[in-house]
């Protein structure tokens, strides 16, 4: 639809010949209006990239006691939970002041920013999960509980002796990219896409030590 239009400007995206065929067709109208909606998503989808990077402060440090971001000021010690989404290459911050979504590609190295963020949030609350477990109480990490005898997913616990292998996995799906938690208990391997995991990394981690003991 786009490639249509542009063509009355002499700027063609599609091969001249091409687009010349399409409006020719007798439903070539019809085809037109009806992407219309689809060409105004995808600019509006694309351009709210453009305007984080306009919105985004122009310098962003991630240091041993908070991430700073222009007037955004977190401490690690105030971070309640971490959420990845892959999807959308960014990271939400809940915190005692509120909600933050860091942009990781906004960065010149995503990477290297996702790990720094992601070890100081797991070193601060990885030590209260030790302290629950240890106390008998049962943990939350979205549709995972974890506790004491192991890991309950609907009301299936998957006892510490059970558990084979931990990994997590990147899948790409008709253009949507998301990573997955898989869990192998007793042969049968569970598959939960780690969006949906508050604080993934923290249960990650526990359940390396957990199984590496």
């Amino acid at each position: 639809m786009a490639a249509a239009f542009l063509s009355f400007g002499k700027i063609y995206l599609l091969p001249q010949d091409f687009i010349q065929g399409l409006l020719r067709y007798q439903a070539a109208p019809i085809v037109l209006l009806a992407g219309i909606p689809c060409g105004i998503y995808f600019i509006f989808w694309r351009a709210s990239d453009l305007f984080a990077w306009v919105s985004a402060p122009p310098t962003l440090v991630v240091d041993e006691e908070c991430l700073r971001a222009g007037d955004t000021h977190i401490a690690w010690r105030n971070v309640s939970a971490i959420i990845t989404v892959q999807n959308h290459d960014r990271l939400i911050l809940r915190h005692r002041g509120g909600t933050y979504r860091l942009r990781l590609n906004l960065w010149s190295d995503a990477d290297e920013l996702y790990g720094h963020v992601t070890d100081h949030v797991v070193e601060v609350l990885l030590q209260g999960v030790h302290r629950q477990v240890d106390a008998g109480k049962a943990v939350q990490f979205g549709p995972l509980t974890l506790s004491g005898a192991g890991l309950t997913h609907k009301k299936r616990l998957m006892r510490w002796d059970d558990i084979e292998s931990i990994r997590f996995q990147d899948e790409f799906d008709e253009g949507v990219s998301t990573r997955e938690l898989i869990i192998a208990a007793q042969g049968k391997p569970l598959k939960i896409d780690e969006a949906r995991i508050v604080n993934a990394p923290v249960l990650l981690a526990y359940l390396s030590q957990r199984l590496a003991a």
